[in-house]
């Protein structure tokens, strides 16, 4: 019998078998609000200032904001501790913070006052794993992600995301690219894509319509600090066959490498190096 879970609804625990949210909130009906996944380790949610920036920008953005109703970075991060404590799981969890417009309106909000639900799903990992064995990708093509401002936020829709996983599961493939409306690579399904060639580092510009991702934040500077060249530029699927190496980046997994792409074969050098200087970086 699994353990009763508990989540964090504006500052009060409930078990995530009650029934606390009604049907008429803001993020179930029209996707108004946002969300952060964040990784904890020894009781420290790791790169928790990236998060709350980027949660912060996108809930200003929507015209919503952080300050005004008090969640300032340290009331979030101690709110973030004390839902893994009270699940146990402060050594290692999976936190999921979601930020939503109260309800009141139709598409129209009569106002912006927002609340919060934080969940901590436990995790047997402290450190970041590489797979074993590399991702075969493909690229999916029946949708293109738009160029928006919102394109870089983590948002309550997330319906491209979904089409795209169901079409990798549905033609046996481990993870798909989504094309931008010009068709370069925007991301993979969950992660930010990186390509290595000739010792040099490629990632999609945020003007590609990427999440700013957190972890592909890390990276960039990781590999910075290793005197590494790393060029934000558009790509597309055929730079992959060009590549030595291609990963993934996200903030729960950390690096996932890329076995295969059509023909190509790779290995996971760069990524094995990348992951263990990550992991020195976090337990530092």
């Amino acid at each position: 019998m699994s353990k009763e879970l508990f989540v964090n609804y504006n500052g009060q625990f409930h078990s995530e078998k009650e029934y606390i949210i009604s049907p008429k909130n803001r993020a179930f009906r029209y996707g108004d609000g946002l969300f952060e996944t964040i990784k904890m380790v020894d009781g420290k949610a790791l790169f928790f200032h990236d998060h709350y920036v980027r949660m912060n920008a996108g809930m200003k953005y929507l015209k919503m904001g952080f300050d005004k109703f008090g969640f300032s970075e340290q009331y979030l991060h101690k709110e973030i501790s004390k839902t893994a404590e009270r699940n146990k799981s402060s050594d290692s969890s999976i936190i999921r913070l979601q930020v939503f417009r109260n309800y009141g309106g139709k598409y129209t909000p009569t106002k912006n006052e927002c609340s919060f639900l934080i969940e901590a799903e436990p995790c047997t990992d402290i450190h970041f794993k590489l797979n074993e064995k590399g991702l075969r990708i493909t690229v999916y093509s029946e949708e293109v992600k738009q160029l928006t401002r919102l394109s870089n936020f983590k948002t309550c829709n997330s319906l491209i995301y979904i089409l795209a996983g169901l079409y990798k599961t549905e033609n046996s493939f481990d993870d798909a690219l989504i094309l931008n409306e010009n068709n370069f690579i925007a991301e993979a399904v969950s992660s930010n894509i990186f390509i290595a060639r000739n010792d040099e580092f490629f990632t999609p510009p945020l003007e590609d319509g990427c999440v700013d991702g957190v972890m592909r934040k890390q990276i960039i500077t990781l590999l910075r600090s290793q005197h590494k060249k790393v060029v934000e530029q558009s790509l597309i699927p055929d730079h992959l066959l060009q590549a030595d190496e291609v990963f993934f980046t996200n903030t729960v997994h950390g690096i996932t490498w890329v076995g295969a792409f059509k023909s190509k074969r790779y290995f996971s050098n760069h990524s094995r190096r990348l992951i263990d200087l990550l992991n020195a970086t976090i337990h530092q």
